[in-house]
């Protein structure tokens, strides 16, 4: 029998794994990211269809401190409404930490995202055990694993497009 995930998750969130997940958006929102340093980003986009701003908050998996660049995965897959409204057009804004910018948006290769997944097991394992138990992902301790779990994830990465200091 399959172990029941934490917080009842499956493929979507339920109501308390949402509660749960959007206390980084209303300290966001509070003026009081800066206490999540670039555990988590804040992200402003359009909707695709209804043409208005909708924020979301998602956990960063790698921070570059020189080219200020944060990588976020859709841990729901490819078609989340936020993931679907960035492929049609690209993030108006970005928050991490005190910093916040006009992002240039790209989407990472398999490769590439396979690589950021390593690191984020390599140097999160408590964090990536959590996210498992309360997501009910399997286990990604073996690269086949990973793989297969990049491979159904989109990974994103924003950095202060040209222009921002």
């Amino acid at each position: 029998m399959a172990r029941k995930p934490l917080l009842g998750l499956r493929h979507q969130p339920g109501r308390a794994a949402l509660a749960l997940f959007r206390m980084p958006l209303r300290l966001y929102r509070s003026g009081r990211g800066t206490v999540l340093g670039h555990t988590f980003l804040m992200f402003v986009h359009v909707g695709r269809v209804t043409g208005r701003r909708h924020e979301a908050v998602a956990m960063v998996l790698r921070f570059d401190e020189q080219t200020r660049e944060a990588v976020i995965c859709s841990a729901w897959g490819p078609n989340t409404d936020w993931m679907r409204n960035l492929r049609a057009n690209p993030a108006c804004e970005v928050r991490i930490g005190g910093d916040t910018y006009m992002p240039a948006q790209r989407f990472l290769s398999e490769e590439e995202a396979c690589a950021v997944a390593r690191e984020f097991r390599r140097r999160h394992p408590w964090r990536l055990r959590l996210l498992r138990v309360v997501l009910g992902w399997e286990n990604l301790g073996d690269d086949e694993a990973l793989r297969r779990f990049v491979t159904a994830r989109p990974f994103v990465a924003f950095r202060p497009s040209s222009g921002n200091g």
